[in-house]
């Protein structure tokens, strides 16, 4: 008689993984208020931005309003709406390390690869989704409050999905560090100083503005910009030099949960 039973890896395909990781980040009320102070961080940064500008936008010819790059101003917020995403995805993962329960975890998927694979799956694409959601918000919301022309014209709408994939990959990002040092605070004490500090300070010194460029934040937020000034990097080279980032951290996860002993 031929053998019906489940020949399945133990802890079930990765569609039912992502599945039970979806299901124990959507219903943590801490998502729902770190998503939506996000959102909220992002427009209203922009908002400010935009208000500020807009009466040089306005006043400006064509060429300069374009080196003004209205959809990189509605964009702006961003760089700081983007902290309750990364809070987000530390919390994720260093929760369960936290509370022991990725013990729990490993013992229902010993295949470790696919636990990873699919926590960090649903992650990037919570960001993904948000980045989408927040940043069409965003780009309406700035736009008119510049005056710029309609939004979603063929660069609007690529900076847009740059925005998308910057959150996405950001979010893996952050989850793939905290399975390599295993603690909330000390992700959170890598990740927020680099984005806000180091990254900041290279940036404003001239000699090291190159070196800059290639941090992940930097590199990643060319997604969203449509003016380049010299030396600055394409978005399809910024969106690059993240994704090399972002495969480097998911590597370091790999190899530091499998030598892990939970």
């Amino acid at each position: 008689m031929r053998d019906t039973s489940d020949r399945r890896s133990p802890g079930g395909g990765l569609g039912d993984l992502a599945a039970a990781e979806w299901t124990k980040l959507r219903t943590l009320r801490s998502t729902w208020t770190l998503l939506a102070l996000g959102s909220g961080l992002t427009v209203l940064v922009s908002l400010l931005f935009c208000a500020l500008i807009g009466p040089e936008f306005r006043d400006a010819d064509p060429e300069r309003q374009r080196a003004l790059d209205p959809v990189g101003l509605s964009f702006t917020g961003l760089q700081f709406g983007q902290v309750p995403l990364v809070v987000l995805a530390v919390l994720a993962v260093g929760g369960e390390y936290g509370t022991g329960m990725i013990r729990t975890s490993l013992a229902a998927v010993p295949r470790r690869g696919r636990l990873l694979t699919a926590k960090l799956a649903v992650l990037g694409a919570t960001g993904l989704v948000w980045g989408l959601l927040t940043g069409a918000v965003a780009l309406t919301a700035g736009s008119a409050v510049l005056g710029a022309p309609a939004p979603f014209h063929a660069d609007a709408v690529r900076a847009l999905a740059g925005a998308g994939v910057y959150a996405g990959l950001l979010s893996v990002l952050a989850a793939a560090l905290t399975f390599v040092v295993r603690r909330s605070l000390t992700a959170l004490g890598v990740l927020l100083p680099l984005l806000f500090v180091v990254s900041g300070a290279l940036a404003a010194t001239p000699h090291l503005r190159p070196l800059a460029r290639l941090l992940p934040d930097r590199a990643g937020l060319r997604l969203m910009q449509v003016h380049q000034d010299a030396g600055d990097l394409t978005p399809a080279a910024g969106g690059a030099v993240l994704l090399l980032w972002t495969l480097l951290a998911a590597a370091c996860s790999w190899h530091a949960l499998r030598r892990q002993e939970c």
